[in-house]
């Protein structure tokens, strides 16, 4: 498999989006987790269409506050991208 370009603020967002029930999520909801903090609506929504085009999430229509919007479910693929950062986490949290 070819290595995805994988920027800081997309491991943020993917981290975000992989804590989520089921790994799923719209572009608010992952917006609200604290750990996205100063971060804007649309780079959250950016983000998550970048990730899309690159296969670490997939994209679905689903009925958020009686609007239908995009939903994000992140992949394997996307999974394995943040994997690095999720160990780097669990080694200082150990400390």
């Amino acid at each position: 498999m070819e290595k995805v370009k994988v920027t800081e603020n997309m491991v943020a967002v993917l981290t975000v989006l992989a804590g989520r029930e089921d790994g799923k999520g719209f572009a608010r909801q992952v917006l609200a987790d604290e750990r996205l903090k100063g971060k804007t609506f649309n780079g959250v929504n950016a983000t998550l269409a970048a990730a899309a085009g690159k296969g670490l999430v997939e994209k679905a229509k689903g009925v958020f506050e009686d609007k239908m919007l995009t939903i994000y479910t992140i992949t394997d693929a996307g999974r394995e991208a943040i994997a690095p950062a999720e160990d780097a986490e669990a080694v200082e949290g150990a400390e």
